[in-house]
């Protein structure tokens, strides 16, 4: 998939996921990743997410 199919939000999620994984060996919260890319809303980020997921960006636990 070409990352010009997300828009400017979704990539900077991405980074930030990708960022943390590496330097911390986990994924951020979604209120982390709201703060890092300057969104309040939770619902915002998990809609990205989900968004990001069903495009085959990220697998999410459901467990988790």
């Amino acid at each position: 998939m070409a990352d010009n199919n997300l828009t400017d939000r979704q990539l900077a999620i991405l980074k930030v996921i990708d960022e943390h994984m590496r330097t911390r060996g986990y994924p951020p919260s979604v209120r982390e990743i709201g703060q890092e890319v300057g969104l309040t809303s939770t619902s915002t980020v998990h809609a990205h997410l989900g968004t990001l997921q069903r495009l085959g960006y990220l697998r999410r636990d459901p467990t988790k």
